[in-house]
């Protein structure tokens, strides 16, 4: 998809915007901040990895990706005082442009792959966040913006989902045939983030143009331990604006949703109901060419 330039992309860089200062475009809005909100809550330990894989240090400024509360913390208690941290994330009219609707065959998509970063070419010294690749139609297109936007020597440090090695769950009165549409459906409306692969994505960052690139996989296990958790999870909007289990009735019929819903109850009332999703955290470095 052609790429739609913001207007007034040179008021984020440091220079243009002070603390709590913003620009927004119909895509995306970017805040700037320069110190630390001691409402917001600490890191949980995926973000310490990430800010950890970042080498943040007073002074420096960073980008934030579609942040948490968590990550954003982290991040302005390591680049304070001195340094700032620009949250740049997508405006609700962004977010419902990529919801999933008949005429987007329901395809998972990201603000990403609409726009360019809003930001300075080399006017930051890390780039962090999470989910930022997997959801992508085009990662390379927005890796080749993150590269142009780091200074010479600053880091890439990211977080991302390989749904398409998410382990099915086990629920009681489904068979594996009945799990195996499951993953079809979630698969159809989030195809880009099934196709995600660490290969892919270490090819991508290397032909963007950067180096030393690392990455490490860990596995996130969420336990549901009771009836109210599980409704929730399986009702939570997804990144797309559909939940799990909006996704089931379109593709599959209400009975099927039904009876879907009531095997993770069951499940539920039972035992535990255990999530797990592989991940993997990626590093990169942008040449210095002063080395």
């Amino acid at each position: 998809m052609a790429s739609q330039h913001l207007s007034g992309t040179t008021d984020t860089s440091r220079s243009a915007l002070r603390t709590g200062e913003w620009t927004e475009s119909d895509l995306l809005i970017a805040r700037h901040f320069d110190q630390p909100n001691p409402r917001h809550r600490r890191p949980c330990a995926g973000e310490t990895v990430v800010l950890a894989g970042a080498s943040a240090r007073p002074g420096q400024d960073l980008v934030a990706l579609s942040p948490t509360p968590g990550l954003m913390t982290g991040a302005l208690t390591a680049v304070c005082p001195g340094g700032s941290v620009t949250a740049v994330a997508p405006t609700a009219s962004a977010l419902a442009l990529i919801r999933p609707t008949p005429e987007t065959r329901y395809r998972w998509g990201s603000v990403w792959d609409l726009t360019d970063l809003p930001l300075l070419d080399a006017s930051a010294d890390a780039v962090i966040g999470r989910t930022v690749l997997a959801p992508l139609g085009h990662p390379r297109r927005m890796l080749i913006d993150i590269a142009r936007v780091l200074r010479p020597g600053g880091r890439l440090s990211i977080c991302e989902p390989l749904l398409g090695q998410r382990s099915p769950t086990d629920l009681d009165g489904l068979n594996r045939h009945d799990l195996a549409q499951v993953m079809k459906v979630l698969t159809d409306v989030q195809p880009a983030a099934h196709a995600f692969t660490v290969p892919a994505a270490v090819g991508n960052a290397r032909l963007a143009g950067l180096v030393h690139i690392e990455h490490i996989t860990d596995t996130v296990t969420t336990r549901i331990t009771n009836v109210a958790a599980a409704e929730a999870a399986l009702h939570a909007p997804g990144p797309a604006g559909e939940s799990v289990y909006q996704a089931i009735n379109r593709a599959l019929g209400a009975a099927f949703a039904r009876r879907y819903a009531d095997a993770w109850r069951v499940t539920a009332r039972r035992r535990p109901l255990v999530l797990t999703t592989p991940i993997v955290y990626l590093t990169a470095v942008k040449p210095d060419t002063g080395t």
